[in-house]
């Protein structure tokens, strides 16, 4: 059991990294941080930065898509790794679950990484127009 969790780990590690270190970025190039930032409407919106204000609204968008893609796959992973039976001792009856789970991996799994993108896609999107990256 506590194997099992120790293998787990590093890949929500990796999900909370990535969610941290995406939302920090956008957070520091914000047009927010700015004090003589005035959000007023359309044509407003975008980084301040001046490496980054060559970016389109289409490119963060496309990029919140992404990373939405990237997080939804890990926590299918894991969800999957959780709904498999934990009893398997030896490296043939491994084998064989493998190959069971791809059998297994059907429209329900699908689904599941449906929902997660959607939710996780459209939190990504709202937190730009939060932070005035897109509009």
């Amino acid at each position: 059991m506590v194997r099992q969790i120790v293998h787990r780990f590093p890949l929500v590690f990796l999900c909370i990294l990535l969610l941290g270190a995406s939302g920090i970025f956008v957070y520091q190039v914000s047009p927010l941080r700015d004090p003589s930032f005035q959000p007023n409407g359309t044509m407003n919106a975008g980084t301040l930065v001046p490496w980054l204000q060559n970016l389109s609204e289409d490119n963060w968008v496309f990029g919140a898509a992404i990373l939405a893609a990237i997080l939804a796959t890990m926590l299918t992973v894991l969800l999957t790794q959780w709904c498999q039976p934990l009893d398997i001792n030896t490296v043939e009856r491994r084998q064989r679950r493998s190959r069971r789970w791809l059998k297994r991996f059907n429209a329900l799994w699908i689904g599941i990484w449906i929902v997660f993108f959607s939710v996780l896609w459209l939190a990504f999107v709202a937190y730009l127009l939060n932070q005035w990256m897109i509009d």
